[in-house]
């Protein structure tokens, strides 16, 4: 196993007892751990404790003497950092940008090359709340890894979501965060609208950008994951690392991800593709008939011309069945116009029926800006909706997380 520097910060939980076992077993593992506290965390656990059992200095001030520079060179030194327990308290002050102890000024110098992860413990009424539930999203959005919390009787004697989970969950939460930095995650997102030609100038094709499939893959980019982006000619295109490839219509878009699907272990698809429902059969004009593919530009001069479509298979529907991975997760699309809330709702139950997609993604046309930028996406399992988001960026965090979670309850079976 690689050893790693482990960033552990306590706040002040009842809950904060359980960082003790968490800490030894991170040091079992040969891991190095600096540990900051807010005062509040050390009237639950001990510093001494705390410094024995990390052979390091508990950090607790953002002023203390000699330590000044704390905020910025612990940062540079951790490969990550886990809030164990987090308070209501700071969660909120982490999402609302609040840098008043060295704990979460941390936070504000952390750099999201990272990772970052925060394991809540709060009662059950604080946890619903809208406030902590509206930073959580917030933290998540910014690439933060919210670990679930477990359920059960609370300290206060209540019963329900909120209390921390157990040490050695949090441990499978720790060693996932610190592979995907590794690349082994490997990830397939399409993006652009398939061109179907009529002839050799003419072609029938959709209003998609690929903008927001280029937002969720650089998301992934930035976090070290192994992409592939496969994307029409014309389509946005995201920066940095990932492997290039290109689809033009139907027929090669369907060859390709068959091809990719069957040739490697991908862990996730991402189809955001807007794939032609027709493709041409036969072109007619005047007494003339044309078979495709037409390399010629056709005579313009009749007054009629009549394109006869085929109707297409839906590709979504078999990509897990070309996937030499069972385990894959398919996120899929389903793109509406102005249509009401009950009819997205039937088309999102159809499309995670007939294509085994573990998530779709909703949206609308309705949504979208100048014709072309996307300003909300609804986010559904095979139970119900997740979460509503507003930009591509807030849903991509989310998407990471659906990995990141899933991986802890694979793990757990």
């Amino acid at each position: 196993m690689l050893k790693y520097n482990i960033l552990l910060k306590i706040t002040g939980s009842i809950a904060a007892y359980k960082s003790a076992y968490l800490i030894s077993r991170l040091m079992q593992d040969g891991h190095n751990i600096k540990v900051v506290a807010t005062d509040s965390a050390l009237q639950f656990i001990g510093e001494a404790t705390l410094e024995g059992l990390t052979a390091n200095p508990v950090y607790t001030d953002s002023f203390e003497q000699g330590k000044m520079m704390s905020h910025i060179n612990l940062v540079k030194w951790a490969d990550l950092t886990i809030v164990v327990p987090a308070t209501a308290n700071t969660i909120n002050k982490l999402a609302a940008g609040v840098g008043d102890s060295l704990l979460t000024s941390l936070f504000l110098a952390h750099d999201f090359c990272k990772p970052y992860v925060i394991a809540p413990a709060m009662n059950t009424a604080m946890f619903n709340h809208p406030s902590t539930q509206s930073s959580l999203t917030k933290l998540v959005s910014w690439g933060v890894n919210v670990l679930p919390t477990g359920e059960g009787y609370l300290a206060c004697g209540d019963y329900g979501r909120g209390k921390l989970l157990e040490p050695e969950r949090i441990i499978e939460f720790i060693y996932n965060a610190l592979k995907k930095n590794n690349n082994d995650k490997k990830i397939l997102i399409t993006a652009g609208g398939t061109k179907e030609n009529i002839d050799g100038i003419r072609s029938i094709t959709n209003i998609s950008t690929g903008k927001t499939a280029a937002a969720i893959a650089q998301h992934f980019i930035n976090k070290n994951y192994s992409v592939t982006y496969l994307h029409t000619p014309d389509a946005a295109l995201p920066s940095g690392k990932y492997e290039d490839d290109q689809f033009q219509d139907f027929i090669s878009l369907n060859d390709r991800i068959k091809e990719l699907l069957t040739s490697d272990d991908f862990d996730l698809v991402i189809h955001n593709a807007a794939v032609s429902d027709y493709s041409l059969l036969e072109v007619e004009t005047g007494a003339k008939i044309y078979a495709v593919p037409i390399k010629n530009k056709i005579d313009s001069s009749g007054d009629e011309l009549i394109l006869r479509l085929k109707k297409n298979f839906k590709i979504v529907e078999r990509i897990k069945t070309y996937s030499r991975n069972k385990k894959l997760i398919l996120v899929s699309f389903k793109f509406t116009n102005d249509a009401a809330s009950e009819i997205q709702r039937e088309k999102v139950e159809m499309l995670l029926k007939n294509s085994y997609s573990d998530f779709v993604v909703q949206n609308d046309f309705s949504d979208r800006i100048a014709g072309s930028k996307q300003t909300t996406f609804n986010l559904y399992d095979s139970k119900s909706k997740i979460d509503s988001f507003a930009s591509s960026e807030e849903l991509a965090a989310q998407l990471e997380q659906i990995i990141f979670i899933k991986d802890y309850l694979e793990a757990g079976k």
